[in-house]
């Protein structure tokens, strides 16, 4: 869990730093971004956002709590929180830039189905034709 230092910012400060923050992110580049964020953040840092995207991922496919915080190991009131912040709609702009790249949300949605099904593959008629593929 990252932690936050005890001594604060005052407000109007600390929204003048988000304000220049989300300045540079709007401003990355494809090409850039990765090396920006491996730079910026720390494991634990990556880990937490990189589990918070596909906690929501999974509530827009309909997911449960119980399979958000059994298949990414958070917790259950952790995989709570974000659920209702859904449910609100707290994450609508985040669905609607996810679902714009349908590539790039396929490639995640994939990813996380492969976990889901421990690596199997897809079940249903045809379900071996990708491994046999790779055999």
């Amino acid at each position: 869990m990252t932690n936050v230092s005890k001594n604060k910012l005052p407000d109007q400060e600390l929204a003048k730093l988000f304000t220049q923050f989300e300045k540079v992110i709007a401003n990355l580049e494809n090409k850039t971004a990765s090396p920006f964020l491996t730079e910026l953040l720390g494991s634990e840092e990556k880990i937490m956002l990189a589990k918070r995207l596909c906690a929501v991922v999974m509530y827009i496919e309909g997911n449960s709590s119980y399979q958000v915080w059994q298949l990414l190991h958070i917790s259950p009131s952790t995989a709570n929180k974000i659920r209702l912040g859904y449910e609100l709609g707290n994450y609508q702009r985040i669905e609607n830039i996810l679902k714009a790249n349908k590539t790039n949300y396929l490639e995640l949605w994939v990813t996380l189905e492969t976990i889901l099904q421990a690596g199997l593959p897809p079940r249903g008629k045809g379900r071996w034709k990708s491994v046999l593929k790779r055999l």
